[in-house]
């Protein structure tokens, strides 16, 4: 069997040298790499991370970097299009917003302002002008080596939502078991498994990995892996969450650990 691991975090970038990123580390993808490949179950692991993430000690793994989402697309569809994968473990944490453009609070008034006097002048035209971004001006704002010049103040940035990767597999490997996750932050244990649950039936998982920061140290890890029936089991640390899915995984494709 062959298994594809998202693991570590995406960095979007804002400019040239500055970029938008997280704290996650690929610990947990790495440890449930190692635990797959100690099984002669599994023949291949696609490990696909962050450029700073943890990788796995294992012969049997070929590591992927990757940076921004649109890196990650490439990359999962560029291994689905040379093999056939089994199991997909998308533990990475995968950035919901990326930059669409930047500003200034100074520019951005002033464009206000402008399309405000059209407003004035013709109510027609701003229904059809207003299509035009708020940030259309924004290339002033960099420099020639495409880098936010250090003397602008109050900068804006424009975000958008980047695509839900975990609901491409479904399209694009249907016959793979699917493994997510959820991460929240300070929620009861009702809330994180209800939350954690619906990404289990909105995309077809055959478990989801629950787990709320605050759990999240370097003594512990708490997470709750839930199943299709909504039952669940807690573990504490990363190595036990690490077997318990592997253990679950192949005992749903009737394999031996």
């Amino acid at each position: 069997m062959k298994v594809l691991i998202t693991a570590g975090g995406t960095t979007e970038p804002i400019d040239s040298v500055r970029s938008i990123t997280n704290t996650s580390t690929g610990k947990l993808g790495s440890l449930i790499a190692e635990a797959f490949s100690s099984s002669n179950e599994i023949t291949k692991i696609y490990y696909v991370c962050g450029k700073n993430s943890i990788v796995p000690q294992s012969d049997k793994t070929e590591v992927v970097f990757i940076d921004t989402v649109a890196s990650l697309e490439v990359a999962v569809k560029n291994i689905f299009e040379i093999d056939s994968i089994d199991m997909i473990i998308h533990s990475m944490a995968v950035s919901d917003y990326r930059v669409k453009a930047v500003t200034s609070g100074a520019m951005l008034s002033k464009t206000l302002n402008t399309k405000l006097e059209m407003l004035r002048e013709d109510q027609q035209l701003i229904r059809e002008e207003f299509t035009v971004s708020l940030f259309q001006d924004s290339d002033s704002i960099l420099n020639s080596d495409g880098k936010i010049r250090s003397n602008i103040n109050n900068l804006i940035l424009c975000m958008e939502q980047t695509p839900k990767v975990i609901s491409s597999f479904q399209k694009i490997a249907p016959q793979a078991m699917l493994v997510g996750f959820k991460l929240l932050d300070h929620v009861g244990v009702d809330e994180l498994i209800d939350t954690a649950f619906h990404v289990l039936q909105d995309n077809s998982c055959s478990f989801v990995l629950a787990n709320d920061l605050r759990d999240i140290t370097k003594e512990q890890h708490i997470g709750y892996l839930i199943h299709k029936n909504k039952e669940y089991s807690k573990w504490t640390t990363k190595e036990e969450i690490a077997q318990a899915i592997v253990k679950a995984t192949l005992k749903e494709r009737g394999e031996g650990v």
